[in-house]
């Protein structure tokens, strides 16, 4: 009993223990329900007062707008920056450069609507409220996108407007930029060097201040202002142009002297007293071989070699074991024509004073075609400084250029591990891939995927080692091209115009890439830009035949790809373009020429044995068409307009039982070619089977809804039926393609003819 009793008051207690505690979850619970009652009665007031707050700030920007609806139209700019900047910064999905700068150039046309340039009244007071924060925000998103001017597709007048906006919210540099592209866009305004030159004057940029007056003074010769301050800037040098300035301004009635007082006074010549006059090229002389070279070296740079030439020869009057104006001198006679001798004699003696001269020295020679003597300068400094990767890339290029594709890839294979840091080898290895590549498209009509590859990875490899490398970008654009990569390849190509905007072949490459792209009309502009900088490179042509080619302009195509086989007598794809519109033209003789030429040269080139059989076809040669057809099965049995041409060849040649095995095999191999369908039609039709032969025909046209032989087959069976709705049906499905097609508007009217005979005959009488 007393085990039992025991228990029982355990079980009790155990029981009151629950209790209990359940007891107090339930007050926990009540307390946190007070609490969030509590809590959300708070938030419900904030979440009123918040919107009573709202709504009195809304009324009270409708009231301020009220009498001002224009600035209204900010909020739309707001929002349009606003959702540039998602687009750019914050989205996931990579985005390409053309689509970047279509936003970009949205958000900027969004704040030029609400500016009105005015050139009379310039300042804050033809400037809404509001715009220069916009302008602000608008110069920080092209900052974060790495876009200047010319990525935005702006008129002159729009850059123009841009430039005025940047310039009056304090960003001189950005406001430069646009009114310099806006000069570019429109080379005849004026007042856009105006503006350019206020921005100049104030950051005391004296050299190209004077450039831009210069160019005022191209546009308005007589502008009284520009030509005194001109003078005023190029006082105290021997610049004729003052001397240009001063007897113009006595032409025009000017009375002007400049005097030591004025000069004093001058804003121009305060500022300039803040730079040293020494390195200055239009103030006073220099009195050091430092100064000199430092003068000459700018004036090089504006690109006046002449007068840079008379400075460096100062320098070296003064001291003439002055290294750098040696190199100097050497570059200057560089770029100066038919003084190579001379350039390279200082060079020479340059490089005897302690200056690295190898690369000038390889590019001087290599400029008078002298590929030996490049390679033996080359050759000789790599044997003393093998490590010397950039000396090593350029042999590698030399050879490279000179033909000799082997040897160039030894000089790279030689290179110790410690040279292969510099992205100038990785960049060679690239392009020697890049034309193993071209090889072998050559030879086989595709691409090597594994070879470019490869390309990709040396290109990538350089970017890494150094990511300001245009020629890095500009390869690893053409290698994503040919992997059919477009919007890649396009932001490739676009960093690589940033980093050297001056490559002659950046214009070429965004050419081909527009023209793969099908953007003609751009291609052709590129191609424009590329002709004015590159002398006879085949590439000129051969994208302009290719325009012509895909525009219909089949004579026209002939003449450029024969203008590119004259520079360049074995570019396979150049032949092979000529021998395919020299086809379309009907010029069967040419187009043999070259499909025979095709075959010899590049036997693994399927297409060069197609084309050829095509040619034979439409010069009524079935049985060479034959062979020339059977060789190219031999290579590749599931070739299929080999296939299909062969059926076409036997039905021509009467041997219609045999021309029903390839076809079968074309359509088994491929069954969404229309051709192959439509030939077995063919052969249906032959053997007397209508009803498989229109099925067939049927086929054709469901693969190809523009495939106008394939409806009139299916229309003049239908028009031999006994429906003559059906015909109707079939032959406006002909004019639907083609609609000025004669026979099927015959047909079609005779067939609603028959039509309305029938109503008539089955009739019901009264």
């Amino acid at each position: 009993m007393e085990q039992s009793t025991l228990t029982i008051l355990a079980l009790y207690g155990l029981f009151g223990i629950a209790l209990l505690t359940l007891w107090l979850r339930h007050q926990s619970v009540l307390k946190q329900r007070e609490q969030m009652q509590i809590r959300l009665g708070n938030l419900q007031g904030n979440l009123t007062s918040t919107s009573n707050r709202l709504d009195l700030l809304s009324r009270g920007v409708d009231t301020i707008l009220g009498e001002t609806p224009e600035v209204h139209e900010l909020l739309s700019v707001h929002k349009s920056l606003e959702s540039a900047e998602s687009l750019l910064f914050e989205q996931d999905v990579t985005i390409s450069s053309s689509e970047s700068c279509a936003i970009a150039t949205h958000a900027a046309r969004s704040i030029l609507s609400n500016y009105q340039s005015d050139s009379e009244n310039k300042g804050r007071d033809n400037i809404l409220p509001g715009v220069i924060p916009l302008v602000i925000r608008l110069d920080a998103i092209l900052t974060e996108a790495e876009m200047k001017s010319e990525d935005l597709e702006l008129n002159a007048d729009e850059q123009r407007c841009l430039g005025e906006l940047f310039h009056e919210a304090g960003k001189s540099t950005r406001a430069s930029d646009f009114y310099r592209r806006a000069h570019i866009l429109s080379p005849e305004g004026s007042s856009v060097l105006y503006s350019l030159a206020s921005i100049q004057r104030d950051e005391g940029d004296l050299d190209t201040l004077d450039r831009t007056l210069e160019r005022l003074l191209a546009i308005n010769p007589d502008d009284i202002e520009v030509l005194k301050e001109q003078a005023i800037l190029l006082s105290g040098s021997e610049d004729i142009r003052l001397s240009r300035n001063i007897r113009r301004l006595e032409a025009l009635g000017v009375d002007f002297e400049i005097s030591i007082d004025q000069t004093n006074s001058t804003n121009i010549v305060n500022r300039a007293n803040n730079v040293q006059n020494e390195i200055n090229p239009h103030l006073k002389d220099p009195s050091t071989t430092e100064g000199w070279v430092a003068k000459s070296n700018k004036l090089f740079l504006l690109g006046e070699v002449g007068v840079a030439l008379e400075s460096i020869e100062k320098a070296l009057y003064l001291d003439a074991t002055n290294s750098g104006a040696w190199l100097l001198k050497a570059k200057l006679l560089a770029a100066g024509e038919d003084r190579s001798k001379e350039a390279l004699q200082s060079a020479r003696r340059a490089s005897a004073l302690g200056e690295y001269t190898v690369l000038l020295e390889s590019e001087i020679l290599e400029n008078q075609d002298k590929l030996d003597s490049a390679r033996a300068v080359l050759e000789e400094w790599l044997e003393k400084n093998p490590s010397d990767a950039e000396a090593r890339g350029r042999l590698s290029l030399v050879l490279f250029r000179a033909g000799a594709i082997e040897w160039s890839a030894k000089v790279l294979q030689e290179a110790p591990p410690e040279s292969w840091e510099s992205a100038s080898l990785h960049v060679m290895e690239g392009r020697l891939h890049l034309l193993a590549a071209d090889e072998y498209r050559d030879k086989t009509g595709n691409h090597d995927h594994i070879i470019l590859l490869d390309a990709t990875i040396s290109f990538d490899l350089a970017i890494e080692k150094d990511r300001e490398s245009g020629l890095a970008w500009l390869g690893r654009s053409r290698a994503l091209r040919y992997q059919g990569s477009p919007k890649e390849a396009e932001v490739a190509l676009v960093r690589a115009r940033r980093l050297i905007p001056d490559h002659p072949s950046i214009s070429l490459e965004e050419a081909h890439l527009c023209l793969e792209m099908g953007k003609l009309d751009h291609a052709n502009a590129l191609v424009s830009e590329a002709s004015t900088n590159v002398q006879n490179h085949p590439s000129i042509p051969f994208i302009r035949g290719m325009i012509a080619a895909r525009q219909g302009r089949f004579i026209e195509a002939q003449s450029f790809f024969t203008k590119v086989l004259l520079i360049q007598e074995n570019h396979i794809r150049a032949r092979l373009n000529r021998c395919s519109a020299s086809l379309l033209a009907n010029d069967l003789a040419t187009a043999l020429d070259d499909a025979n030429f095709l075959v010899e040269q590049a036997p693994e080139l399927n297409l060069a044995k197609q084309r050829r059989s095509e040619i034979l076809m439409n010069l009524g040669d079935w049985k060479e068409a034959e062979l020339e057809l059977r060789r190219l099965l031999s290579r590749d049995p599931e070739h299929i307009m080999g296939l299909v041409h062969l059926g076409a060849c036997m039905i021509a040649m009467g041997k219609s039982e045999q021309a029903e095995k390839p076809l079968n095999d074309a359509i088994r191999f491929d069954p969404t070619h229309s051709d192959a369908w439509y030939q077995r039609g063919l052969l249906y039709l032959d053997f007397g089977r209508i009803g498989e032969a229109k099925s067939d025909f049927e086929a054709a046209a469901k693969q190809d809804p523009k495939h106008l032989d394939a409806r009139l087959r299916i229309a003049a069976i239908s028009h031999e039926g006994e429906d003559p709705t059906i015909a109707v049906i079939a032959w406006r499905k002909v004019l639907d393609i083609d609609p000025e097609h004669r026979l099927a508007r015959r047909r079609l009217q005779e067939s609603s003819d028959r039509q309305e005979t029938l109503k008539l005959r089955i009739s019901p009488k009264d």
